[in-house]
């Protein structure tokens, strides 16, 4: 970012609109009616390219600690790698999706990644070597990196200020259509077909995400960009230069190594500690998507009617009594409870984190701002299994691991207490 920037930073966040009784919810209806169409191309690719990728990215780690009987540490690093490898595709994607626009690194990830995970599917149906795994895990998740801060940016791109928590829960709910449907087939599925079967069913989900993002017109065509030729180097420094952006990146580090709990500890902890199926497991999946879908819509409300500021700090709260209460399940209905309680969390701090991006980047650069905090985001997700791994394999107890897990939740709306101080100068 260039010095321009600090300016763009100091200005506060809009006022966040009153929501009240029936006509604000006819309003936040309204709203979502006046989205440009782009808006819902997207979401609705995010939830087919979601549903592919959790019929079997949800078990991936049952399978490489249980089927392959390798232990839960060990899976942590190549996670770990992998998604470092995810974080630099991040800042990289997104800087140059402002010089040559959007719609090709969206397109092209997906299409890319669905021969990735095929591949992937093929390699466990033969019982390839752990190390042959873990270079496709690196290849998907660079992709992956490709993908979510360029469509996160495109976003940004055609909404107005006022429309942007309306525009990211919508994309939030997407995501979630996705993870209602996909945790719980999957689960289904491996009890009929193998596993690696199952690969072949969420590439062609790929193929499809891939097919719906070519419809979608860029809004920042190669001829009209105005970005120069900064590297990622560049954005990299100017973001550490930034006191208010170095924040954001912590805050949402953290959030990221706390939401990745419920993708990779949860299913192993549900599956070895607790005892219950794939099946079930997949089912506490889909509580999570279906949360997501009812609730959505009111907690938009809510972010309106608190603002942003107070959103950003008091959802990780409501996170860390939601992994809290994960060591205290004993069978369906406390995993149930725990992970409608971590929902709850998700879809009030998800589209208020990304609207607090969208508000303090620079317009010309939105790209690269959404690839930078994502980059630090993947970090928090390439570290988020090694550390629950860890804790799996050394705590005492089931309340210690989570009781240490949920701590993280409360550093995490320590930091952004302080982005929202900083934010108000």
């Amino acid at each position: 970012m260039r010095r321009g920037v600090a300016a763009h930073l100091s200005t506060p966040l809009p006022p966040v609109a009153v929501a009240a009784s029936e006509p604000a919810r006819t309003s936040r209806w309204e709203s979502w009616k006046r989205l440009d169409r782009r808006v819902w191309q997207m979401a609705i690719a995010r939830a087919v390219n979601t549903m592919g990728l959790s019929l079997v990215m949800s078990f991936l780690g049952v399978y490489v600690v249980e089927t392959r009987d390798y232990p839960a540490w060990l899976y942590g690093v190549i996670a770990l790698v992998a998604n470092l490898g995810q974080s630099m595709a991040n800042a990289w994607a997104g800087n140059l999706s402002d010089r040559i626009g959007r719609r090709p690194l969206v397109t092209g990830s997906l299409v890319i990644r669905s021969a990735v995970i095929a591949a992937l599917g093929t390699q466990i149906l033969l019982d390839a070597p752990l190390w042959s795994l873990a270079l496709n895990m690196l290849a998907s998740s660079m992709l992956r990196g490709c993908f979510e801060p360029v469509a996160y940016a495109l976003v940004a791109d055609v909404c107005a200020p006022d429309q942007r928590i309306a525009a990211f829960g919508l994309q939030r709910m997407g995501t979630n259509v996705g993870w209602a449907v996909g945790p719980a087939v999957g689960g289904l599925l491996s009890a009929f077909v193998p596993y690696g079967v199952v690969f072949y069913v969420a590439a062609a989900g790929l193929l499809v995400a891939a097919r719906l993002t070519m419809r979608v017109i860029d809004p920042r065509p190669r001829a009209k960009t105005q970005s120069g030729g900064e590297s990622m180097r560049d954005a990299i420094r100017a973001a550490a230069a930034d006191p208010l952006m170095r924040v954001l990146l912590v805050g949402s580090f953290l959030a990221s190594l706390l939401q990745t709990q419920l993708f990779s500890t949860f299913a192993v902890f549900m599956t070895d500690h607790v005892g219950m199926s794939k099946a079930s497991v997949g089912l506490l999946y889909t509580v999570n998507g279906l949360t997501v879908l009812l609730l959505q819509i009111p907690a938009l409300g809510l972010i309106r009617r608190l603002g942003v500021r107070i959103t950003l700090v008091a959802a990780p709260c409501v996170y860390a009594l939601g992994f809290f209460l994960v060591g205290q399940a004993v069978a369906f209905a406390s995993g149930a409870l725990a992970i409608t309680v971590i929902t709850c969390a998700e879809i009030i701090f998800d589209p208020s984190h990304q609207t607090a991006i969208a508000e303090i980047a620079d317009p010309l650069r939105r790209g690269r701002a959404f690839g930078v905090v994502g980059m630090a985001q993947l970090v928090g997700v390439a570290f988020g299994p090694l550390t629950g791994g860890i804790l799996l394999d050394t705590m005492p107890s089931a309340t210690w691991i989570w009781a240490c897990i949920a701590t993280i939740g409360l550093a995490q709306a320590a930091t952004f207490a302080l982005f929202v101080r900083l934010r108000r100068r």
